[in-house]
């Protein structure tokens, strides 16, 4: 039986340590009709000649080396690079189960589905950890498979929409139809770049399916861009939020999807608005702008629907009051730096 070929895109930067597990996962992986883009990111450590070493070995790899433009532009090198019908992306200190691409293609094929994904188990350190693989049965199928059409994957992105939401939204658990990105890349030297990128996918997408069953291993690191102290780079999340608002409210007309981005904005404004507050100095600007968007989400209730009762006054305490509120939402956090 001939299967379809899969890319998987793989950008290194400065993982030297973990750089060969990463890449054994896709080798060992028993679906095996597969183009492997290590995209060397630049990287200044010996991750440049690991992913040579590697490439001689094994005749499915390609090694692309490029100056650093960061991780959404060695994506897009990838991308621009894959020759497979269906594309995934595996971060460089990350993992996969051994059987990861061959049940998200039996999924996908079987459901007609345009991106299946699955959860992720988050591990420290070198280890690689254990992923039992599912059974193959029909029963567990119906039982562990969802499935949704465009407009279910685009609700999903929200944690008031489904207790999983952080699945549906990053890009590396996921395994899509290469037509998806046909036009769609990943913003250049930004953070956040899922948050800017899924949802064009989504829409792109008739049907997904999730199989509710870790196969994904996620590399917690000691330090990183997003769990460092705070910076005005992490507002790039406000920026991809009003892409994403700017989107259903002018190119698809569907308030409905305008409103979940209009309110994630507005909680994540001010989940930011004290860290900002507190660690940059000179963000009164941008503490204003975060109070404007949460006054937005409170104006745009004729526009997109309404908010709670309790969403309502809390956003109202906020803006009047912000210490008072840190009191009531987040009294373990006050004055932490």
């Amino acid at each position: 039986m001939v299967r379809e070929l899969i890319t998987v895109i793989v950008p290194v930067y400065k993982v030297e340590a973990y750089l060969e597990r990463a890449i054994l996962s896709i080798v060992n992986q028993t679906y095996e009709n597969l183009q492997i883009i290590l995209v060397d990111d630049g990287s200044p450590d010996g991750c440049g000649s690991i992913c040579d070493a590697y490439g001689k070995k094994d005749s499915r790899i390609q090694v692309i080396h490029k100056e650093n433009g960061g991780l959404s532009d060695a994506r897009n090198a990838g991308l621009e690079a894959a020759r497979g019908e269906y594309i995934a992306f595996l971060d460089s200190d990350d993992f996969i189960a051994p059987f990861f691409l061959e049940v998200l293609m039996e999924a996908l094929v079987s459901t007609e589905s345009d991106v299946a994904m699955c959860p992720y188990r988050t591990v420290a350190g070198s280890g690689e950890g254990e992923f039992s693989r599912p059974p193959e049965n029909q029963e567990w199928k119906e039982a562990y498979y969802d499935t949704y059409d465009r407009k279910g994957l685009l609700l999903n992105m929200y944690d008031m929409n489904h207790s999983d939401a952080t699945y549906f939204i990053v890009a590396w658990n996921k395994l899509y139809k290469a037509s998806l990105w046909r036009e769609i890349r990943f913003p250049k030297g930004k953070i956040h770049e899922d948050e800017a990128t899924t949802y064009k996918i989504y829409d792109k997408a008739k049907k997904g399916v999730y199989v509710k069953w870790p196969m994904y291993g996620y590399f917690s690191a000691p330090s990183s861009i997003t769990r460092d102290a705070f910076s005005r780079k992490r507002l790039q999340w406000m920026e991809a939020l009003t892409d994403r608002l700017s989107f259903f409210e002018e190119e698809t007309g569907e308030t409905d999807l305008a409103f979940f981005a209009c309110k994630a904005r507005a909680d994540g404004a001010i989940r930011y608005y004290y860290p900002l507050k507190e660690q940059v100095k000179d963000s009164g600007k941008e503490q204003k702008q975060l109070k404007k968007y949460v006054r937005e989400a409170l104006r745009g209730q004729k526009k997109y629907g309404s908010l709670s009762v309790a969403t309502r006054i809390g956003y109202h305490i906020f803006l009047l009051l912000p210490e008072l509120y840190r009191k009531l939402v987040f009294p373990h956090e006050k004055g932490k730096k």
